[in-house]
């Protein structure tokens, strides 16, 4: 098509493949929360507005309905995770995932099936899953077998201290910085 004999298609068709372009390379989050997670309403208001949300109610397979929203958006890059969690364990959707638990969940292997040349991140807000050696054996089963880099903190007293960071990773590639504003 000749763009200076329609000029406004030629203008309109730029302007589609601008938006197209644009949408599918920006990297989005998803905040990942349970339903029964403690401080639900404080990280709810404390998350940048317009991010996407997938809150894990008890009954579906928690690690199902992250694949499924991952599925709707090839953009998403961080998985932002809250959940309660001790030192060997986290509680998701109800289930209460330790390492044995994690090493029988097929959808975990499912997850790696979205793997698109860079890992999906991982990050888990909690202070005690990562501050021993169980918690970090689980995180590194989980991140085998979904095959994500699962950034964790080793070191907090608050998810929402302003030093939280993820000093543990599962993978040798660039975490993130936290997502809830201060």
């Amino acid at each position: 098509m000749n763009s200076k004999k329609f000029p406004q298609v030629h203008a309109f068709c730029m302007a589609l493949f601008l938006i197209a372009f644009s949408t599918s390379t920006l990297a989005q989050d998803l905040v990942v929360i349970d339903s029964d997670y403690a401080n639900k309403q404080q990280v709810l208001t404390s998350i940048p507005q317009n991010t996407l949300l997938l809150e894990i109610d008890d009954g579906a397979n928690p690690w199902k309905s992250i694949r499924e929203k991952l599925m709707t958006s090839n953009s998403i890059e961080t998985i932002h995770l809250f959940v309660e969690a001790n030192y060997n364990s986290l509680l998701i959707g109800g289930i209460t995932y330790d390492i044995e638990a994690a090493q029988n969940e097929f959808e975990l292997s499912m997850l790696e099936g979205l793997y698109q040349g860079t890992n999906l991140r991982l990050l888990i807000y909690n202070c005690n899953l990562a501050s021993n050696d169980a918690g970090k054996r689980l995180l590194q089963e989980i991140g085998n077998r979904a095959y994500l880099n699962i950034g964790a903190c080793t070191d907090c007293t608050s998810i929402f201290d302003p030093d939280f960071n993820f000093d543990f990773k599962t993978l040798d590639q660039p975490i993130d910085q936290p997502i809830l504003q201060n």
